[in-house]
């Protein structure tokens, strides 16, 4: 029904029809400026379609209900009170139907580290995704069922496969996140503060809530002020048209006591269908996570308890290539301990290639896409190319520390890919790495990912690089729906990657002038920093940089060391980043982008494509709509659309990056191989001495041999020689005498 505005014989939907999924040939409002000249052109008399800016009133209820949702996510202030209305009347807004003097929008944002890590409850998702749905789980369940029974089913997660965003239990969850939040919240206001820490509950599905934040919950918590309301009304006139019993979708009468995801009910007319359901969101920790914290025997076993969790989900099937076949030099050899599959597959969809160097709303469905997918290879980092035997005979290694100078290809499950690790070269004053064991240590290489993986190749459609140098799209295959959303993973901080990263000024994708860019700050202390306010000198906060991240290279790049003769992999520190993005809404090349158009030039971006479209129209309504001063037309800068138009979509924005240390190798395996290198040493000693010996040995034997071919037999080795005077020298001593 949106994508039928302005088409013509598309008339106005009845109130019947407006979100039925099945009615397609109706559109669902009129554009202020088609509604504006229909109503000029009838001397004043509006026409019968709704004006699709009757729905962005901030002070109505729509809108006052998102922006109301949106604050308990934690959303940030997008408009205050005294500033123009979204509707185009030209009104200044001033409170919303729930006495917020600010709207909120749920596009941006803030969140502790432990949401992000563990997850975190969403009471925008679980009310707009459910709602949004509701036509399509009409359509796809028997008539038999009731709009409260398929709500029910919705709910609980049993319609998921005929839902294009998929809910999951977000009736369960709700009640979960009531039995760690209901203490937090206030008798008439909002739920505030934290869920208790890990550390102070036993119970598995508390300590996967441990620590989140609670106000989302305030959505769920309202829903007991409202239902005992109607149940009170009803007591007094059960045929009350404006009031209708509540019930909950997980079956429970928890409505009473700690409130829950309601699948039906209704209060002073308004439907309540929908409300108080949170949406899961999921955190960054991914299924191969364990934590123990072992220093206090009483403690919680938090690795016990995450793990029973973690066997309650499908695990991610994977197979390794680790039966090559016998002899010498064969190619395969090389490729033991890779990758053969993961998740179940041999090749995943990366990317969809378009020919724009940026990620769009349509590329999956775009006809003109295509399809690019990786074959799954690369170590898991335990096992690489070995080198063999690489010292000399008497040294304590097994080899020289240098591995071979060819790129080692690890699979990055986050990038469904393989990325090359390269050896770091030899380091400042011929310092070796090392790898220890219980008391013994053994020279081992240091891998480092390669400075280009992430950069742009020519060769290839897989979107590295794009649209700067240090990125790898991968939202086409891990966004929430076939669309997919715009996201990238990285090194940490951007590192390596291209400098503009650090700044994005240019705008010139978007049609509008150079600004209104990024910058990226981190604290210089690990206690709290204070508030933030860069401009004072010795501000404890750090503008990042690529001079600052080039000086941190030790604690941002991964590494994995190897023992080289055996390609043991022993240890490594995984670092990747991830980025977000708001999607660009260009309207040259995606219809819908086309709706929210601002025909008073009041947006900034998109004014050739504007001028372009308005050109296009028939001369009489450019000539009417100039008359009416709406011929500037401009567009939002982002699919954040009418709410936030000035935001521009397509900034890369850094939202965490993570390490994930892997110990390979234990202690004892790392002892076995500095005890083959003693046996080695050991031997070579036991060889020089025999050999030194042999050598002594043989000089001897051979001066014997000389000495008995060289002189008289009579002679002993160690005495001199005695000469018997002659004849004579005899007979002139006698005469003499």
């Amino acid at each position: 029904q949106i994508a039928n505005i302005g088409i013509a014989g598309k008339i106005q939907c009845t109130n019947n029809e407006l979100g039925d999924i099945s009615a397609t040939n109706c559109a669902c409002c009129m554009m202020d400026d088609d509604h504006k000249l229909a109503t000029e052109r009838s001397t004043g008399s509006p026409p019968i379609d709704t004006n699709c800016n009757s729905y962005f009133d901030d002070e109505g209820p729509l809108l006052s209900r998102l922006s109301l949702l949106a604050s308990h996510d934690g959303g940030v202030s997008v408009k205050a009170a005294g500033e123009k209305k979204y509707d185009g009347s030209g009104n200044t807004f001033s409170v919303t139907s729930f006495g917020q003097t600010e709207i909120h929008s749920a596009l941006i944002q803030s969140h502790t580290v432990n949401d992000l890590m563990f997850g975190y409850p969403s009471a925008y998702l679980g009310t707009v995704a459910f709602l949004a749905q509701m036509e399509q789980g009409k359509k796809s369940s028997t008539p038999q069922l009731s709009k409260k029974e398929v709500a029910k089913r919705m709910l609980t997660g049993q319609m998921d496969a005929d839902l294009s965003f998929k809910l999951g239990n977000i009736a369960d969850y709700t009640s979960k996140v009531g039995s760690v939040c209901f203490a937090s919240c206030l008798e008439g206001g909002n739920c505030s503060g934290q869920a208790p820490g890990r550390h102070e509950a036993s119970d598995v599905e508390k300590i996967k809530l441990g620590g989140i934040q609670c106000k989302p919950y305030s959505s769920t918590f309202e829903t007991i002020a409202k239902c005992s309301a109607s149940q009170a009304a009803l007591q007094l006139n059960s045929n009350d048209p404006k009031y209708e019993q509540c019930v909950c979708a997980n079956g429970s009468d928890e409505w009473s006591s700690q409130g829950c995801c309601l699948a039906a009910g209704k209060h002073d007319g308004n439907d309540l269908m929908g409300q108080g359901c949170l949406f899961e969101v999921a955190g960054i920790v991914d299924s191969n996570y364990v934590g123990m914290d072992t220093s206090i025997p009483s403690a919680v076993d938090l690795g016990a308890a995450l793990q029973s969790w973690i066997d309650k989900e499908a695990p991610n099937s994977s197979s390794e290539f680790m039966c090559p076949a016998a002899g010498r030099g064969i190619d395969e050899h090389g490729k033991f301990g890779h990758y053969e599959s993961f998740d179940g597959s041999n090749e995943h969809v990366t990317y969809y290639h378009t020919g724009n160097d940026r990620m769009r709303q349509d590329d999956v469905a775009n006809s003109a896409s295509t399809e690019y997918k990786t074959a799954v290879t690369g170590s898991s980092g335990k096992f690489f190319s070995p080198k063999g035997l690489t010292v000399k005979v008497g040294t304590n290694q097994i080899s020289d520390g240098y591995p071979k100078e060819i790129p080692h290809p690890v699979y990055v499950p986050s990038a469904k890919k393989s990325i090359d690790f390269v050896y770091e070269g030899v380091r400042e004053n011929f310092i070796r790495n090392k790898i220890c064991g219980t008391d013994t240590c053994i020279v081992s290489a240091r891998l480092k990912p390669n400075a280009t993986s992430f950069n742009a190749n020519e060769d290839k459609d897989d979107g590295t690089g794009l649209p700067f140098d240090g990125l790898q799209p991968v939202g086409h295959m891990s966004g929430p729906s076939a669309a997919g959303r715009p996201e990238y993973i990285h090194q940490p901080l951007f590192f390596d990657g291209d400098e503009l990263l650090y700044t994005q000024q240019d705008n010139s994708y978007a049609d509008r002038a150079a600004g209104n860019g990024i910058k990226i700050y981190r604290p210089k202390t690990n206690s709290d920093p204070g508030a933030f306010d860069p401009s004072v000198p010795e501000s404890n906060y750090q503008l990042v940089d690529k001079p600052y991240v080039d000086s941190q290279s030790e604690v941002l790049q991964s590494h994995i060391d190897i023992e080289v003769a055996s390609g043991l992999g022993a240890r490594q520190r995984m670092r990747f980043g991830t980025s977000y993005s708001i999607w660009e809404c260009d309207p040259s090349t995606n219809d819908k982008c086309k709706v929210p158009v601002n025909s008073k030039g009041d947006n900034t971006c998109y004014t050739t494509t504007g001028s372009s479209l308005f050109g296009a129209k028939p001369e009489i309504d450019r000539n009417d709509l100039t008359t009416l001063g709406r011929s500037n037309y401009t567009y939002p800068c982002s699919a954040a659309n009418l709410l936030t138009p000035h935001v521009v979509g397509g900034k890369i924005l850094p939202m965490y990056w993570y390490e994930e240390a892997t110990i390979h190798a234990t202690a004892e395996e790392i002892d076995l191989l500095a005890a083959y290198a003693a046996s080695y040493n050991a031997s070579g000693v036991n060889f020089i001495i025999a050999f030194g010996l042999a050598f002594v040995a043989s000089f001897f034997g051979m001066s014997m041999l000389l000495l008995c071919l060289c002189f008289e037999q009579k002679h002993t080795f160690m005495s001199a020689e005695i000469q018997t005077p002659s004849t004579a020298q005899t007979t002139t001593a006698k005469s003499a005498a």
